[in-house]
């Protein structure tokens, strides 16, 4: 679980869309998993409705808008405090307004408004995808919301990711995570809202994200209950577009927006070479081109799986997220430059990119291959790569105590040995220790020309 902020805009924090039609609308979201919370005719036609974790305002008004809202107690303080740092409000409410409502935009467009909380709002119960345990994002049974899975985000297009992440940051947000992969973003929060801020041209509007490690199931049930308006990204990604003109991401777990999808008749790899490898880079958005894009021939060729059941096997990995709010991966296949044959991957799983770690994890697939130094000259490469061009300050290895090839690989590449952690690992439900090892930067400064002198 993730050390969240408190927040200094509000109390109780929801997502305010305009309707022309309430009614309608409520049908739809209902449709999407939500029940209703409140209702009233004053000043205007509203209804509050929510999933259990996210809080949505339809308010009644024939202009399409979208903001993300806060009630606030004390507005007038919280009001006077942000335009000490800055903020210009662009909407004030009049003196003998009951309701005080206060609006600004970011410097991308998105609309925030404050509020001041109205006698009977609650922010819901339902714990969210910033405050579940992690292992429980891959078990639906868990989810507050049956029929689309886990809030993820206010999407948000932004045009530069670092000056976005500063004024964000001015309003109380902290960035969780971030990521260079399809293209810059972060996720970032108050401890209330949930905004992932996206440096692309993949979309140009704000957008209401949901992810779900069987999202592929929840798609298919929505479009046999009659689900209309959307636009197929995959076969477990959908946009929905709703009736007050505003978007829906139904995401598999694993990616946060749609890159643009191309079909080609061979799959790009970035290349790392060595003297007897090419290393083809694997990472989150080639997986999904993968996988989205290509025929179970090509999987298996681009990848080196050997066989349907290990492609099955890949392709359950695949839709059930192979990266988070927290976490990512980047790996390579290890290709026999004399042979042209994958014999095994090596890489780093449970990459924290905001931390600048990642731990390192490797397999030989073909048994020919070992004992003849191979992985050795993989690790040694994709730790370059990991320091030299991911920005990593330190490189984690756990290994069993019994497992003698991987401790001499580790120990050879100059890891440093920090302690054993008890029943760490299960293996076929046995629980073993690790011993883990770590690299920082400048050790690897002080040993890379000895690697490479070679």
């Amino acid at each position: 679980m993730t050390d969240l902020p408190e927040s200094i805009l509000g109390e109780i924090t929801a997502i305010t869309i305009t309707t022309p039609d309430l009614e309608q609308s409520f049908t739809f979201y209902k449709k999407l998993g939500f029940a209703e919370v409140f209702r009233a005719d004053w000043p205007f036609s509203w209804i509050q409705i929510s999933d259990g974790a996210l809080l949505i305002m339809l308010r009644k008004d024939p202009e399409p808008y979208i903001a993300l809202t806060y009630y606030v107690k004390d507005i007038e303080k919280v009001v006077r405090n942000l335009e000490k740092k800055g903020i210009k409000f662009v909407q004030k409410p009049k003196k003998s307004s009951v309701i005080k409502r206060y609006m600004f935009t970011s410097p991308d467009g998105l609309n925030i408004s404050l509020v001041n909380i109205v006698d009977g709002f609650h922010a819901p119960s339902g714990p969210g995808m910033l405050t579940m345990p992690q292992e429980d994002y891959f078990k639906p049974e868990k989810y507050i919301n049956k029929v689309c899975g886990l809030f993820g985000e206010l999407a948000h297009p932004v045009i530069d990711l670092d000056k976005s992440i500063a004024y964000w940051e001015l309003l109380g947000f902290k960035v969780i995570s971030r990521f260079n992969a399809p293209y810059p973003w972060a996720i970032i929060s108050d401890g209330l809202g949930i905004v992932g801020i996206h440096q692309t041209a993949h979309f140009d509007y704000p957008a209401i994200t949901y992810f779900a490690a069987d999202m592929r199931d929840k798609i298919m049930k929505l479009k046999e209950g009659g689900l209309t308006g959307y636009t197929e990204q995959g076969s477990s990604d959908i946009i929905i577009k709703t009736p007050e003109q505003q978007h829906l991401f139904l995401f598999s777990l694993g990616m946060p927006q749609p890159p643009a999808k191309k079909k080609q008749n061979n799959v790009h790899l970035p290349v790392i070479e060595t003297k007897r490898l090419l290393l083809r880079e694997l990472n989150p958005a080639l997986m999904k081109e993968i996988f989205t894009a290509y025929s179970d021939e090509e999987i298996m060729h681009h990848m080196g799986i050997p066989t349907l059941e290990a492609l099955e096997t890949e392709r359950n990995n695949f839709y059930q997220g192979m990266t988070t709010y927290r976490t990512s991966f980047k790996t390579f296949l290890m290709v026999d430059r004399e042979g042209g044959k994958i014999i095994g991957r090596c890489g780093f799983h449970n990459w924290y990119a905001i931390h600048n770690r990642a731990e390192l994890g490797y397999i030989m697939s073909d048994d020919t291959a070992r004992g003849k130094g191979f992985m050795k000259e993989a690790a040694r490469a994709v730790i370059k790569h990991g320091f030299e061009q991911m920005g990593l300050y330190r490189v984690e290895a756990f290994v069993g105590p019994n497992n003698v090839p991987s401790l001499k690989l580790i120990k050879g590449c100059g890891f440093i040995e920090e302690g054993t952690l008890r029943l760490h690992f299960n293996r076929d439900g046995i629980r073993e220790d690790s011993i883990c090892f770590s690299m920082l930067r400048p050790e690897y400064d002080l040993i890379k020309t000895l690697w490479f002198i070679s």
